[in-house]
């Protein structure tokens, strides 16, 4: 009778728990790194060459101290003549940074594997993206000056991969 009881307490929460993961695992909305999107058509002039460009790229939390984890923001322009996919979903992300002095440790875990469509950016918009992706922390250890480079990593229509590298520079406290 015992036996029975035990068996019955231990399936009630993993089956719980199954649905749950199930329910997170498939939600209608895995565009969490897609912040905005402008339906206007933007002129910004382009360095790179390609039609794609980065823009207002920065820290998030904006102030940054010693100690803390972070995440990068940047603003993903769309000036070529063809639509741009971006990875997109829970688990990933198009921007990854590289720091240039000793004031951030990137750190790699455990992340996240569902897989998700990708981000369509139309020709003349923009859209703001987050990274790391899962897996990927970025810690700052010391305060200073801190420049470093974000790049943005996306497909053509046609699948080829291109990217962009921008240059930014912002402080820890």
């Amino acid at each position: 009778m015992q036996l029975c009881k035990l068996k019955q307490d231990i399936k009630l929460p993993l089956l719980i728990t199954f649905i749950t993961i199930a329910i997170l695992s498939f939600s209608l909305d895995q565009v969490p790194y897609a912040h905005s999107q402008s339906s206007k058509t933007n002129s910004t002039a382009n360095a790179t060459g390609s039609g794609v460009d980065l823009k207002d790229t920065h820290p998030s939390p904006a102030n940054v101290k010693a100690g803390s984890k972070f995440e990068i923001l940047s603003t993903v322009i769309n000036n070529s003549p063809e639509t741009i996919l971006l990875p997109a979903g829970l688990c990933d992300s198009p921007l990854t940074a590289f720091f240039m002095s000793n004031n951030v440790v990137i750190k790699h875990t455990q992340g996240c594997t569902a897989k998700s469509p990708p981000f369509e950016l139309n020709p003349g918009h923009e859209v703001t993206v987050a990274g790391p992706a899962s897996g990927t922390i970025y810690q700052a250890i010391k305060a200073g000056n801190t420049p470093a480079t974000a790049t943005v990593y996306y497909l053509t229509e046609n699948r080829q991969p291109g990217n962009v590298t921008k240059p930014f520079v912002f402080i820890i406290n």
